[in-house]
């Protein structure tokens, strides 16, 4: 396991060089510049090249990438080039907002999406389940920036019960977690029936029927213990989206997370706090996607007996 984990964590290197040239070089490409942003009718032409030499705009793009990278191995992220501020001390202050969207948005997707999984593959073929599926396709159909604004619309502007942007108050989470979590609701609750469609034919569990196992028992021990997998990975990969930063969600309802500060850095061709928020958030998407994996050999006693077979054989060899 430990093995595993190290090889994991090696390989966020390349991905790491690879997606932070990707976003350096389309920021580049972008039109305009931080420059852009700040010439006024007073400067000279001598003022506007300083300031494109102080950011070293007339230097090739490569030229600032490596320059950019060598201070990142040296643990710099650099600073925004238009707030002055670090990059590191910019996305802590902005990290918890995203991660109590998260984990609100996870929760509400879990609790509802399991048991409604659970249900419509307990009664399948039947006018229930064809009505989950239904919501399921609806839900991972719609796109969640127009939900967001729906909501936005209906709850902020007409009813008036809601805020329609972050004001530190609970009811502030509301619409953004509904607006994030439904479309989790959707994709748990179908990857869960497809998982537990998939075992209910198993034999052992037609023996735990035999032996006077109660149903409620069959199902949540045997048959949902051994549909875990495909419902962690998808999970998982969830999590690891939303940590990152829901860029849509947060956008909409003008929450300050981790995903609003990238579509500024953006907008504003903050190229440095750009990239410096790309590979944060790249780095707690890997070490989620490696929990995960870590995790299946706690549900699954297979997966793990695969890890120990492994170093078994490797010292038998030796």
């Amino acid at each position: 396991m430990l093995r595993y984990s190290a090889i994991r964590i090696l390989l966020l290197i390349p991905i790491i060089i690879c997606v932070t040239f990707i976003i350096y070089w389309l920021v580049d490409m972008a039109p305009g510049t931080i420059v852009d942003t700040m010439i006024n009718e007073d400067m000279t032409e001598e003022d506007i090249a300083a300031l494109y030499a102080k950011y070293d705009l007339d230097k090739p793009m490569i030229v600032r990438y490596g320059k950019y990278m060598w201070n990142l191995l040296h643990g710099d992220l650099g600073a925004s080039q238009v707030t002055g501020l670090s990059v590191w001390s910019q996305f802590a202050s902005r990290w918890p907002n995203t991660l109590w969207l998260a984990l609100f948005s996870i929760l509400l997707g879990t609790v509802v999406a399991i048991p409604l999984g659970i249900f419509a593959a307990k009664h399948a073929g039947s006018l229930w389940d064809n009505l989950t599926t239904a919501f399921t396709m609806i839900g991972i159909s719609m796109p969640s920036f127009w939900l967001g604004l729906m909501l936005l619309i209906w709850f902020a502007g007409n009813l008036k019960i809601f805020p329609a942007a972050y004001d530190g108050t609970w009811k502030s989470f509301v619409l953004p977690v509904f607006a994030n979590g439904f479309a989790m609701i959707a994709g748990i609750c179908r990857q869960t029936r497809s998982a537990i469609l998939e075992v209910s034919r198993a034999d052992f569990l037609r023996t735990a029927r035999a032996k006077g196992v109660p149903e409620r028992q069959v199902t949540y021990r045997h048959e949902l213990g051994n549909a875990w997998i495909p419902i962690i990975t998808q999970i998982g990969a969830l999590i690891g989206i939303t940590l990152g930063g829901s860029a849509v969600i947060e956008a909409v309802y003008s929450w300050p997370g981790v995903g609003y500060m990238l579509v500024e850095a953006i907008q504003r061709r903050d190229s440095v706090l750009a990239c410096g928020t790309v590979i944060l958030t790249c780095i707690i998407h890997a070490i989620v996607l490696l929990a995960v994996d870590l995790i299946y050999a706690a549900v699954d006693p297979r997966i793990k007996s695969a890890y120990i077979g492994k170093k078994k054989r490797r010292k038998v060899t030796a």
